[in-house]
């Protein structure tokens, strides 16, 4: 087989790691806008957990399996009070969001709970939390999904997390269609 050399139009391009380099294809892609729930430990593994409940943006994630069980690949952001829980309680809920939830994206993407108490923060823009599977969820979300994680891969700023789904819900709480990454405003 011939070698492709870097001069070559085939040839793969490396990954650029400047700011000022060409945005990747996939980011032309719109992709579901989910938030993980997750609750601090408890036993154990306490001390690995953040000190509080979260929630946090997430659009790296993607069913991967349906048969002999459904997996999602989540990609969980380092040192996130989110990831932190979920790493150390093996559990959390995604939720789907729905357009209306716009707003919370810099709460839920642009803060830390470690800094901040998300869920206040959540309840002050005037929405509901109710538990759902054993964390606080939006009580409007499109739609839930209990996980368990099966693997864990690290993967530079990420952690992902191939994860079993236990459960399953389509909400009929609110009005609106699921929030994609598309409807978020440009930079």
């Amino acid at each position: 087989m011939p070698s492709r050399g870097a001069g070559s139009p085939a040839a793969p391009r490396a990954a650029p790691d400047s700011p000022a380099a060409e945005p990747p294809p996939w980011s032309a892609l719109s992709v579901p806008v989910y938030s993980l729930a997750t609750v601090p430990a408890t036993g154990a593994t306490a001390g690995d957990s953040a000190q509080r409940a979260s929630m946090n943006i997430t659009t790296y994630c993607c069913p991967v399996t349906i048969t002999p069980s459904r997996k999602f690949a989540v990609a969980l952001y380092t040192h996130t009070a989110t990831a932190r829980n979920m790493l150390a309680t093996g559990r959390g809920v995604l939720q789907i969001l729905r357009k209306q939830h716009l707003d919370l994206v810099s709460v839920l993407g642009k803060q830390s709970a470690h800094d901040v108490d998300k869920l206040s923060l959540i309840r002050e823009e005037g929405y509901d939390i109710v538990e759902r599977f054993g964390a606080p969820t939006l009580a409007d979300a499109f739609g839930v999904v209990a996980l368990e994680i099966v693997s864990i891969e690290t993967a530079g700023d990420h952690h992902l997390a191939l994860c079993e789904v236990v459960a399953h819900q389509t909400l009929d709480a609110g009005e609106g269609e699921p929030l994609y990454t598309g409807d978020l405003p440009k930079p």
